[in-house]
């Protein structure tokens, strides 16, 4: 069904309450929209929207009534006996197909509204992006988990947002550029105008990012071809390193299902050769393929395996990498005490690698913020901070300073919320006044803050 046949049978429907209330003494009750379809709560919603219909609560009964410009539409057939002509209904029509026109969210609004929400909590996974559209835009069509895919690749292939190699504690792989950050900040008119702008080049650039992309794919097939066939009579323990290279392609590539396959060759071939620290690498690829697809419970059991075996070979950096890995998967399955103590013995077998070290204490603040010592929290998340700035990470430090305010934001709430409770136990009148005007100013500026405005 194409848009405008939408928006004709849409309109027809609209007519249809709108006319139904005219000949029921101005009025369509809840009970009553129901028996106009599956479509009637977005209609009289968009109705109400626009002014033609009026939401009534009136001694228990909820129901619509027909504002004097919902009237107006009909002219001189505005009286409940009056028939309307059929010319008077085409033009009726007509005017409110525009009206839906006007309302359904264009694409560049749509990617405006992407924007917002991976900005908001940044970083974000597309299932979270999803549910922050179906509440923003609920009454939307073509909000599909596949047409949102499509408009994040987008803004990705424009540079508003980038995609973040999924980190162990959040699942969250996109995050704004600086580009997109610009586009954040502006007001909504100025950055959907922006946004509009550069969907006009969407065509011409269309065909250069197929040629890339086939060129990539090409390429891709190229070098798996080339580790797949290797050299004749390659020996067993290099054969299972080039497993481990093909392995990581493919889990880089998103094709887990492969990459899985992959690391379990490798693991066969290294217990048959007897090459523990490869078994142990390739236990930590089966266990990270497990995260990905969220069975932290098996994840868990195979870096536990790889942690065993990689005490045995006395390889730390991997020691160190595993525990932070399984810290994960006790994270995420609620033991928290458990995932604390396996981020500090990772961060003690940091050693002098800066990025692991900061990592690990990044890490070790979630768990304290989540036992809520925010205190602990923010003294980790500093050090931390301090560490990804002398590497200058900057993914990292925007995710420790988002964190950061976070904190800010809590204790100051919870500073007003007391000082408001301490009024009204205390204080006199003028105190509870300031008290709960602070109070108040801040939860609005915080909600103004998480819709973008």
């Amino acid at each position: 069904m194409s848009a405008n046949n939408g928006n004709a049978e849409e309109a027809e429907l609209m007519f249809e309450i709108l006319n139904f209330a005219r000949t029921r003494e101005r009025r369509i009750l809840e009970r009553q929209l129901t028996g106009f379809g599956k479509g009637a709560d977005s209609a009289s919603q968009k109705l109400t929207m626009r002014e033609y219909l009026r939401k009534v609560s009136k001694e228990g009964q909820k129901f619509y009534s027909i504002t004097n410009k919902g009237l107006n539409l009909f002219r001189d057939s505005r009286r409940k006996t009056a028939t309307v002509p059929d010319e008077l209904k085409g033009e009726i029509l007509e005017k409110l197909q525009e009206i839906i026109s006007e309302l359904r969210v264009k694409p560049w609004e749509l990617m405006f509204h992407i924007i917002c929400a991976v900005g908001i909590n940044q970083p974000v996974t597309t299932e979270e992006i999803s549910n922050y559209l179906q509440k923003t835009l609920t009454d939307e069509k073509g909000l599909s988990r596949a047409n949102i895919y499509r408009y994040l690749q987008k803004l990705r292939m424009k540079g508003y947002i980038e995609y973040k190699k999924t980190v162990y504690q959040e699942q969250s792989p996109y995050q704004l550029s600086e580009k997109g950050r610009e586009v954040f900040g502006m007001a909504k008119d100025e950055a959907t105008h922006t946004l509009r702008t550069s969907e006009e080049w969407d065509e011409c650039l269309k065909r250069v990012y197929e040629i890339q992309d086939e060129k990539e794919k090409q390429d891709t097939e190229a070098l798996l071809h080339s580790l797949r066939t290797g050299p004749a009579g390659l020996d067993k323990k290099v054969m299972a390193w080039v497993l481990f290279t093909r392995a990581n392609i493919l889990e880089l590539k998103g094709n887990l299902e492969d990459a899985e396959r992959e690391y379990l060759h490798m693991e066969s071939l290294c217990e048959e050769v007897e090459d523990n620290r490869g078994r142990a690498y390739a236990l930590k690829g089966l266990g990270n393929i497990a995260f990905k697809l969220r069975r932290y419970g098996v994840a868990e059991e195979y870096y536990k395996k790889c942690h065993k075996i990689a005490q045995n070979v006395g390889d730390t950096m991997l020691l160190s990498d595993v525990l932070n890995d399984l810290g994960a998967c006790l994270y995420m399955n609620d033991e928290i005490d458990g995932a604390l103590q396996a981020f500090e013995n990772a961060s003690a077998l940091s050693g002098d690698d800066g990025y692991k070290r900061a990592s690990s204490l990044y890490n070790c603040g979630l768990c304290y913020a989540r036992k809520e010592d925010y205190s602990m929290a923010r003294e980790l998340w500093e050090e931390s901070l301090k560490m990804y700035q002398t590497l200058e990470h900057t993914p990292d430090i925007q995710k420790v300073e988002h964190n950061l305010r976070e904190i800010d934001r809590k204790e100051k709430q919870e500073h007003l919320e007391g000082c408001y409770r301490k009024a009204r136990e205390f204080g006199t009148t003028e105190e509870i006044k300031k008290a709960y005007k602070e109070l108040a100013e801040f939860l609005l500026e915080q909600s103004r803050t998480a819709q973008g405005g």
